[in-house]
């Protein structure tokens, strides 16, 4: 029987990912003064969807390393990653702090399950890699706080996903087993954390993360949903089914 839903934030409830994508690209052609396309980044950013922001800059810096040399040449990888986060936080700061653009990307079908499954009685908790700051600011715009448990943000824990830690967090202060718990994730990153603690998981997929999803293999068709019209159906009828 499940007890808690647990979902991500980021391309989940809010297109957050797609302004977090942005936000690095364009970051990193200003950076490079315009050497590296904005559009290359954006294509490479899915590897890197569900990591902490400290990894995503590393992957990006190791994917254009050399540009980013020749325009930093003497300074370590350290040095350049700072650079790069730092020009990225201001573009994102000025981002999320247009609550206009935020609403714009709210995910409506998820949201909708969300307030469905409250409603319902259901534990609900949100598990995200984004930062303290960020997710109250998001909160705030979604006026969604009061209809989650928990909130869960990568300042609680000490490894990002695909470790599991945040999922197992989670379902400690729930009181609740890990077969209890159904996870609603947009990313392989996402997903693989949840499966390594156990839970069950359904796949909520987004421009930037359905590829990679279904390449990944890591959960059956059942699982994916790719028409998130069919989100809250979906749901349900996997928790009749294990209601028992």
């Amino acid at each position: 029987m499940i007890k808690a839903i647990i979902f991500d934030l980021d391309g989940t409830l809010i297109q957050t990912e797609i302004l977090k994508a942005k936000s690095y690209a364009h970051a990193i052609n200003t950076l490079t003064k315009g050497a590296v396309e904005v559009q290359h980044v954006l294509e490479g950013f899915g590897n890197y969807v569900g990591l902490s922001r400290n990894e995503v800059a590393s992957g990006l810096i190791q994917e254009f390393n050399s540009i980013l040399n020749l325009h930093f040449s003497g300074e370590d990888t350290e040095s350049i990653q700072q650079k790069v986060l730092s020009e990225r936080l201001s573009i994102y700061q000025d981002m999320i702090n247009d609550n206009e653009l935020l609403s714009a990307h709210f995910c409506p079908f998820n949201l909708g399950l969300l307030h469905s499954l409250y409603k319902d009685n259901y534990l609900t908790a949100l598990a995200t890699m984004s930062n303290l700051t960020e997710v109250d600011k998001v909160l705030e715009v979604m006026g969604i706080r009061q209809k989650l448990n928990l909130v869960i943000t990568r300042d609680q824990v000490s490894f990002g996903k695909p470790d599991p830690e945040i999922y197992l967090k989670t379902k400690d202060i729930l009181k609740v087993k890990p077969e209890e718990c159904l996870v609603i994730e947009d990313s392989v990153n996402g997903i693989k954390a949840a499966l390594n603690s156990g839970m069950h998981v359904f796949a909520v997929t987004n421009d930037i993360t359905r590829t990679s999803v279904h390449k990944s293999g890591l959960l059956i068709n059942e699982f994916v949903v790719d028409d998130l019209t069919e989100l809250k159906a979906r749901v349900y009828h996997f928790l009749a089914e294990t209601d028992i």
